[in-house]
């Protein structure tokens, strides 16, 4: 597809400094000092002020609330009409790190102890060496509001530490990292061939590896008290990794999505005393005890599943409608368990890892739809993330003294059609252009005389696209069709390419969403497209997992 597979992989290489030059997630400005008036801010959860000045200099918050002073070098922007907020806090993703390749695989796998490389036992890492301060998910995360995110490395049963992100644009690792190291990651994936494997062998691993280092953290305090007549201790630097985790200085951070693997960590927590967060969690409904009476820090999983569609068939039988009934009860029980947390006075975060962009937000208003408040939302985005993760004297409000995290909206936030306008992180500004809605025809006036098709359903028909990225612009059809009540099309090229099938193909709600795979040198690599359709355009972000980067889709429909 227009020679696709060549162009992406050679824009793979060249991304991070293209986005040096050019940052397609908004730009940042200059001055460092800013008085964003007549706003309507929302301070924290709960808390709003109507026409209110909110004041920042050199990345504070200085000043909030009406009559505030204004700087003489501040920039004014008047903020009528529209909406301040605290910037949102990501309790786990892999923003801004970049996944490592793979390792070979080791001649003998049949050993009790491989490589600690392989079996991905390297609690000493930190994510700091996989930190990519050019990455493009740093500015795609922030255009939907995120300030902060706690990313964790890539890797296996313990890729080693996650730290505190700011999503800024930055040329030195050091401008990014707000607190290092702030917990140590942890997840249920064992080493293909090799020990520990399977959910057995881990747990095993696991056990095996915090008592020996509880013993040479003793070992080491008693050769620190009096050395004579004891072996010098050895510099193991698994064992050393575990140090803080045992004195209670430091978390560990278990990523776990299903009930059976909260129940498993929360296991090893009881059996080993360390401190547990939990992130990524999908299944929470069956564990809400045992978290309120433990306490253990939770970030839910923002991925929801689809929506089940309706089996169009007059003449169901009575398995088809069983089915029907199981599927919406399921995808209820999903979509319900925010608010049921929030019922039981279970403080939570979310984590984006795992949730393409274009859902997030989609996906927030689902929760809300079913139970989750508005003012339980944004706490669980701000306020909740901010103390579990130990910053909440930083950050998380919009209040004088904390870092100058900002996020303004065209419309409160918690409303289909607000759009951020402007992300202060750091007290650096970030803009972003704003899409004016169209005006609905009034009652009445003339229709577009469109065929039948098309008016029934707006994605069907052929649209023209163009597919932007470092390496240039590619262009091509999309051509959609409706079979027998399910989406069909494929992706042409301008260059007479083979064409792409478009897999996947779903509508629902003004969202487009479809993946397509292309040849990446004999590996099959596989990109996911999301994005809005409004009238005759369709605006998307293509993402492509296997690299960690986004880019840019937009099409019009072709015809009147």
């Amino acid at each position: 597809m227009l020679r696709l597979h060549l162009v992406l992989l050679l824009s793979f290489t060249v991304l991070h400094t293209s986005l040096a030059q050019s940052d397609p997630s908004g730009t940042s400005a200059v001055t460092r000092t800013y008085a964003i008036t007549n706003a309507t801010v929302i301070t924290k959860p709960g808390s709003e002020m109507k026409d209110a000045t909110v004041v920042i200099k050199d990345g504070l918050i200085v000043g909030v609330g009406k009559n505030q002073t204004i700087p003489a070098d501040a920039e004014v922007i008047d903020a009528s009409g529209l909406y301040v907020y605290p910037a949102f806090i990501d309790g786990l993703a892999n923003t801004g790190a970049k996944r490592p390749e793979n390792l070979p695989r080791p001649q003998n796998l049949f050993t009790p102890d491989p490589p600690n490389d392989y079996a991905g036992i390297t609690p000493e890492n930190s994510v700091l060496s996989q930190l990519d301060v050019k990455s493009s998910t740093i500015g795609n995360i922030r255009k939907i509001g995120f300030a902060i995110s706690h990313t964790a490395p890539y890797g296996r049963m313990l890729p080693g530490s996650g730290s505190l992100i700011l999503l800024k644009d930055a040329n030195h690792m050091d401008e990014l990292v707000l607190a290092k190291d702030v917990a140590l990651y942890a997840q249920f994936v064992g080493a293909p061939g090799a020990y520990p494997g399977n959910i057995l062998g881990i747990m095993a691993k696991w056990r095996n590896l915090y008592r020996n280092a509880v013993q040479h953290k003793d070992h080491v305090a008693l050769y620190a008290e009096n050395p004579s007549g004891l072996p010098r201790p050895v510099n193991d630097r698994v064992s050393m990794a575990f140090h803080p985790v045992i004195a209670q200085r430091k978390a560990v951070m278990f990523d776990v999505s299903s009930m059976l693997d909260v129940r498993r960590a929360m296991r090893l927590q009881n059996d080993l005393g360390f401190k547990l967060m939990i992130a990524g969690v999908e299944q929470a409904w069956d564990i809400m005890d045992e978290l309120k009476s433990t306490g253990t820090p939770i970030f839910l999983s923002m991925d929801l599943p689809d929506e089940p569609k309706e089996i169009k068939d007059k003449d169901k039988s009575e398995e088809v409608i069983a089915l029907e009934a199981k599927r919406d009860e399921f995808y209820k029980t999903y979509v319900t368990q925010a608010g049921k947390l929030q019922e039981a006075g279970i403080k939570f975060g979310f984590s984006t890892k795992g949730t393409s962009n274009g859902k997030i937000k989609k996906n927030l208003m689902t929760m809300i739809e079913n139970g989750l408040s508005e003012d339980a939302a944004l706490a669980a985005l701000t306020t909740n993330p901010a103390s579990m993760l130990g910053i909440d004297k930083v950050t998380g409000t919009v209040e004088s003294g904390k870092m100058a995290n900002v996020m303004i909206t065209t419309a409160p936030y918690f409303t289909k059609d607000s759009q951020v306008k402007m992300m202060f992180v750091d007290g650096d500004r970030h803009d972003y252009e704003v899409k004016e809605k169209k005006a609905k025809k009034e009652e009445g006036t003339e229709k577009e005389a469109t065929p039948a098709a098309a008016s029934d359903d707006p994605i069907l028909g052929t649209w023209s696209y163009t597919f932007t990225t470092p390496g240039g612009d590619q262009s091509g059809k999309m051509i959609i069709k409706k079979e027998e009540g399910k989406y069909t099309g494929v992706l042409t090229s301008s260059d007479g390419s083979p064409d792409n099938d478009m897999n996947n193909l779903n509508f629902r709600d003004g969202e487009l969403s479809f993946d397509f795979a292309i040849d990446g040198g004999g590996q099959s690599i596989e990109i996911v497209v999301v994005g809005q359709v409004s009238g005759k355009s369709y605006d998307a972000e293509a993402s492509v997992a296997a690299f960690n980067v986004t880019f840019e889709l937009t099409a019009t429909k072709d015809g009147v």
